[in-house]
C-alpha cells in the first residue's frame, strides 16, 4: 500500500468539508467513500435532478481517487485544468493522486473553488 494513501485522503476529505452547508456528505466505508451532494432538486441541462452531485474522495491502495462533478456536467469551462493535475485526471472526471508533492493539494483547493464558485454562478448551489 502507498503510505502516502492516508494522509492525501485526509487533506482532499478536509478541503471538501469547507462546503459545508450547503453541501451535505455522504459516507459510506466502502474505499473510505466520503461524497459531497447537493441535497436539493436542481434543473440540468433541461433535466430536473432530486440532488447534485458535487465531489468525493476514495481511497484505494494506490491511490486516492478525487471525483470532480463539475468537470464532468461542464468540460469547456474546465479546460484550463492546473499542469500539476493533467496527468492525473483518469477518464472524465476523477484524478488518481498517489503523492501529494509540489503544488498538487493547492491545485486541487482551487480546482474544488473553482467548481463551487461556479455551480454557485449557474445558480446549481444556493446558499
Amino acid at each position: 500500500m502507498n503510505t502516502h494513501i492516508p494522509e492525501i485522503y485526509s487533506s482532499i476529505h478536509s478541503l471538501l468539508d469547507n462546503y459545508v452547508p450547503p453541501l451535505k456528505p455522504r459516507a459510506d466505508g466502502k474505499n473510505n467513500r466520503y461524497d459531497m451532494y447537493y441535497p436539493f432538486e436542481v434543473t440540468l441541462f433541461g433535466r430536473k435532478y432530486p440532488e447534485l452531485y458535487f465531489g468525493g474522495v476514495a481511497a484505494f491502495e494506490k491511490y486516492v481517487g478525487l471525483y470532480f462533478f463539475p468537470i464532468y456536467s461542464h468540460p469547456d469551462e474546465f479546460k484550463d485544468v492546473p499542469p500539476s493535475l493533467r496527468p492525473l485526471l483518469k477518464g472524465k472526471s476523477c484524478f488518481h493522486i498517489k503523492k501529494a508533492e509540489g503544488e498538487v493539494m493547492g491545485d486541487i483547493k482551487a480546482l474544488l473553488d473553482k467548481g463551487f464558485a461556479f455551480y454557485q454562478s449557474k445558480g446549481l448551489i444556493k446558499k
